[in-house]
């Protein structure tokens, strides 16, 4: 419902609902039509929205894009009645005497004032409107004007019309080619980090329904509060945005800032625009990610060079004249972002985690490295899209096309996001659970975004050093092929040190890694064993048990063949890199075994005590290792590659054998206690069979 209903005589907060709802008499309505100073701002507009569509929706029966369609043109004819108040007094409004004509299907003056405000703001905004007049009934009309009359566009602040309208675009235009709503913490983050400035022309080649454009937009009005808000919009923002109907929603919420509706270019971003190529200062976007469908039309493909194969050349990447089949379009939407900023210009852009740490992608940064310096990054938890229809891993990338003489790149983990799974606002609380409020008594939303930023700007201005768990500056000579956050923090890169320091070696230089699988499928259907990563103690350090499976059953996980003497490490799934980590050492009792590919197998191992580097796997030195060496967040994993990269420190020789002496302890204590127990089972079967025969 709105926030205002109405009896007779003048607008009133919250009248009963139940009569609104079912709208039976024209007592609801004020018998004159608002005045300027008699319109307030609305403090749920979302709710508003809703309530229009579903009225729309029970006594209209259009779908939802049609629904969407008529709102919007309400939703504008509001916005230019309040604008032009002063000079025509305010049209969008009805009053109980109207009504009464509606109720019986008398024209009014009604009708008439509101087809000619319509035609007005067609004039006004000719490309919003593709159709006459409203598709709507009368009484329909009368009820979503009766809803909106007196409330105020203009004074509602821009975060509440935002988030209606970020909702209202949601429901109406939800889609299916990977496009997600960004959430307004990350926007207001990307904004307040790249710190556009009254003369920079800004571009969303994925603009939406325009979230980062208004975040820009409040951004320089706070800091700039004599700015001429309408010029600023139409001289230097822009959108693209290939939806129709998104875009519309994106150049209403510009035109209620002042914007003259031509700011949003309504098109595929990934065309080539040659008029709009380097003349951006600042990129700020969400592109579509590809999980839903790669971009295969071949005239668009063959103008990117990310669209292309690319071959390494020992440490460098070069691209190739053979152009794929089709390549997702977040990675063209980066190379699109760098050729619509000018030399030196910058960008914020949320990319999916993969982008930013798989091998698979090395050549993408490797391209991205020769055009831009990189600024910042910033980890956003796996949470954050939740509410907005997608859990996938995601990062914030702050950059400067060339030239550009940074040196230094600010890293960042957001651990707060002040909102939960659902959407909802998280509050901070005291230590006795007690939620805290500002002076003006607001509560306060628990997050460290604003921190972040802060942190962020502290850097640029001053070159000021910054280490903590959450934030850290590292120099770009310590970048190597991946870009995450998680792979440089502090205490990671400081543990590489001291390791370094002892002459540790690469866990390659001791043992060979397997790579290739045995060909147990190509033998009869006979039984094999098969070890599993859940078949692995981690505590101890052993193989507890074995499954046997005809060959036909063996998963297709199901990959090398282990010897004893070899050590297995798991290199996938959620527990690895814990204390969990499934370790084992292979015994005569697992020989000929086959593991899970989910393994790493180590074998001839030389130069330390086999014992020796088992029980290393299980200390922090190697699982933090393992752990910054991993991709994926869905299913985490480690490269046979980056694995062979962890080091391993070799202490003097009488150290190594007193730990492998003791996990030798362990071992034969573990066979023991399997032995015993085996024996009690036998025990207890025996004693319950003889007292089952008496």
């Amino acid at each position: 419902m709105s926030e205002f209903s109405f009896d007779s005589k003048k607008a009133t907060p919250e009248n009963s609902k139940e009569q609104h709802i079912f709208f039976p008499e024209d007592s609801l309505f004020p018998p004159n039509l608002p005045q300027p100073e008699e319109l307030h701002p609305a403090k749920n507009l979302s709710a508003i929205f809703d309530d229009c569509h579903n009225y729309i929706y029970a006594n209209e029966g259009l779908l939802k894009d049609k629904i969407f369609h008529e709102i919007v043109k309400l939703l504008l004819m509001k916005l230019y009645d309040e604008r032009n108040a002063k000079k025509f007094g305010l049209q969008f409004g009805i009053t109980s005497k109207e009504y009464r004509s509606v109720l019986a299907n008398t024209r009014s003056s009604f009708e008439a004032r509101i087809e000619k405000l319509f035609d007005m703001v067609k004039s006004k905004y000719p490309s919003f409107f593709s159709d006459d007049f409203f598709k709507l009934k009368p009484l329909t009309l009368a009820y979503i004007i009766g809803e909106l009359q007196y409330i105020s566009l203009m004074k509602t602040p821009g975060d509440i019309k935002g988030e209606a309208f970020q909702a209202f675009t949601y429901r109406h235009q939800r889609g299916d080619r990977g496009e997600f709503f960004t959430p307004y913490p990350i926007v207001k983050a990307a904004v307040q980090m790249i710190a556009p400035q009254t003369n920079e022309r800004i571009i969303d080649p994925a603009c939406g329904s325009g979230g980062f454009l208004l975040a820009t937009i409040s951004y320089i009005r706070a800091n700039n509060p004599l700015i001429d808000q309408a010029e600023y919009i139409q001289k230097y923002i822009c959108g693209i945005e290939f939806n129709p109907d998104v875009a519309l929603s994106a150049m209403v919420r510009l035109a209620f800032e002042g914007g003259a509706g031509t700011e949003i270019i309504c098109e595929n971003a990934l065309l080539e625009h040659e008029r709009l190529n380097n003349t951006f200062d600042i990129v700020l976007t969400n592109p579509p990610f590809g999980s839903k469908g790669k971009i295969e039309d071949q005239s668009i493909l063959n103008s990117y060079l990310l669209a292309r194969r690319w071959t390494k050349k020992q440490e460098n990447w070069e691209c190739t004249r053979n152009v794929l089949a089709g390549q997702s379009p977040e990675i063209l939407f980066i190379e699109k972002s760098l050729k619509l900023l000018r030399p030196g210009g910058r960008m914020a852009i949320v990319l999916p985690d993969g982008l930013l740490q798989n091998v698979s992608n090395s050549h993408i940064r490797f391209w991205l490295r020769s055009q831009a310096k990189i600024l910042g990054v910033v980890s956003i938890p796996q949470e954050a899209f939740v509410p907005y229809g997608t859990g996938i891993k995601t990062s914030l990338l702050l950059l400067q096309k060339l030239p550009s003489d940074a040196k230094h790149i600010f890293m960042a983990l957001i651990q707060k996001l002040g909102y939960d799974v659902k959407g909802q606002p998280v509050y901070k609380k005291d230590r006795h659970g007690t939620l805290l409020k500002t002076k003006e008594g607001f509560y306060i939303i628990d997050s460290d975004i604003d921190d972040i930023s802060l942190s962020y700007a502290r850097f640029k201005m001053d070159g000021a050093s910054i280490e903590s768990e959450s934030k850290y500056i590292i120099s770009e000579n310590l970048l190597n092929t991946r870009l995450d956050v998680e792979h440089y923090q502090p205490a990671d890169l400081k543990l590489l040190k001291q390791l370094q320091a002892t002459n540790a070696k690469p866990l390659a230089e001791l043992a060979d890694i397997l790579n290739e699988s045995d060909d147990f499928r190509l033998a009869s259907d006979e039984e094999i064993r098969y070890i599993a990563i859940s078949d692995v103690d981690a505590l101890t350090m052993q193989v507890v048990s074995q499954q046997m499976l005809k060959i036909h059953e063996a998963p297709s996980r199901a990959t090398y063949r282990v010897q004893t003497g070899d050590i297995i490490t798991a290199i996938a799934g959620a527990s690895t890199g814990t204390l969990r980590h499934a370790i084992a050492f292979i015994t005569e009792d697992e020989d000929g075994a086959i593991c899970s590919n989910g393994f790493a197998v180590l074998r001839n191992i030389h130069g330390i005590e086999p014992l020796f580097l088992l029980a290393y796997m299980h200390t922090e030195y190697y699982l933090r290792q393992v752990r910054r060496l991993m991709t994926g967040h869905a299913i985490p994993a480690i490269s046979l590659s980056d694995l062979a990269k962890v080091l391993v420190p070799i202490p003097e020789a009488e150290a190594q054998r007193d730990i492998a002496e003791t996990i030798l302890k362990i071992l034969s204590m573990r066979k023991e206690a399997l032995k015993m127990a085996e024996r009690i089972i036998a025990t207890t079967k025996h004693v319950i069979g003889k007292h089952a025969l008496r």
